[in-house]
């Protein structure tokens, strides 16, 4: 058993702390992101129904006052099966009364950002398998495979809003998507001025970020892997919100509960995460894996 003493606990021991301070991860990108269904109680699992697209071929001339022959419609099954996430700090009793730290305020908060952040890192790893692809390992990201990645999803017939979800690295690294939009190059011994592509060129200077970009709403996660195979490469992706669907427990999506354990002098926190995720509909992301390293 993992318990928190007061060893591992020695920061805040013996001290009284005005803020305590703990190191969250940017964490629910994702949930806002996808198509979110919760089960029916007495049910571990939910189904979501992914639609054949009918396509102009399927409109035939008909000759007036005659039968037409029927098209199917048909769909295909997609099931999330709910499982448990979870997490448990065992916290001793000596820890509680020595510290400043407020511990017993703080145990929750820590652990429940960590099941967020499982959450995300289950969510974004769907976006590894989706068969239309953008750039590909070895391959710096250009604007031309974001502009790709939306042809291929409107070619989908995928509804909008789009959203583009890359790595820290594929938004602010040396060849992410913010260095596309600025050139600071030096040209001989004479440097000269920054120049910028218009308007998201100057949002990302001064902001640091850029909200939109070529369609898409742009979000980052560190979830996202950054080196694919050891290769230095980053596994973004583009997608409608139709792609993916996550399935929530028929309690909700999350609990954090504590037990006492008299005998051994500690209280047990536990968070608990209840989801099953799943891929929908594969013509409604593109993967965009690039080069980052």
């Amino acid at each position: 058993m993992a318990l928190t003493n007061t060893s591992t606990a020695a920061g805040g021991l013996g001290k009284t702390i005005g803020d305590a301070v703990i190191a969250f991860n940017h964490v629910n990108v994702m949930y806002p992101l996808v198509t979110v269904k919760q089960a029916a109680r007495g049910s571990n699992s939910v189904q979501f129904s992914d639609w054949t697209k009918l396509t102009s071929s399927n409109v035939t001339p008909a000759t007036q006052a005659t039968a037409t022959t029927a098209v199917a419609i048909t769909s295909a099954a997609r099931t999330a099966t709910i499982s448990e996430h979870v997490i448990e700090a065992d916290v001793s009793d000596l820890v509680l009364m020595g510290s400043g730290d407020n511990v017993d305020s703080n145990a929750g908060p820590a652990l429940g950002n960590a099941v967020a952040a499982r959450l995300d890192d289950d969510l974004v790893e769907l976006g590894k398998s989706f068969s239309q692809t953008e750039c590909g390992a070895g391959t710096s990201l250009a604007l031309s495979h974001i502009f790709g990645s939306i042809r291929q999803m409107k070619s989908a017939g995928a509804p909008a809003p789009y959203s583009l979800i890359l790595s820290p690295k594929q938004v602010w690294g040396s060849k992410g998507i913010i260095s596309l939009l600025h050139d600071d190059a030096v040209t001989g011994s004479n440097s000269k001025p920054m120049s910028l592509m218009g308007s998201k060129g100057e949002e990302a200077f001064q902001s640091g970020y850029v909200g939109s970009i070529a369609g898409f709403n742009v979000y980052w996660s560190d979830q996202i892997d950054e080196d694919v195979g050891s290769g230095g490469d980053a596994a973004g992706f583009a997608m409608s919100k139709g792609a993916l669907g996550l399935g929530v427990g028929a309690e909700g999506l999350f609990r954090i509960r504590t037990e006492r354990n008299e005998a051994a002098r500690y209280t047990a926190y536990v968070a608990c995460g209840f989801w099953g995720e799943i891929e929908i509909k594969d013509g409604y992301g593109v993967y965009i894996l690039s080069d980052v390293s």
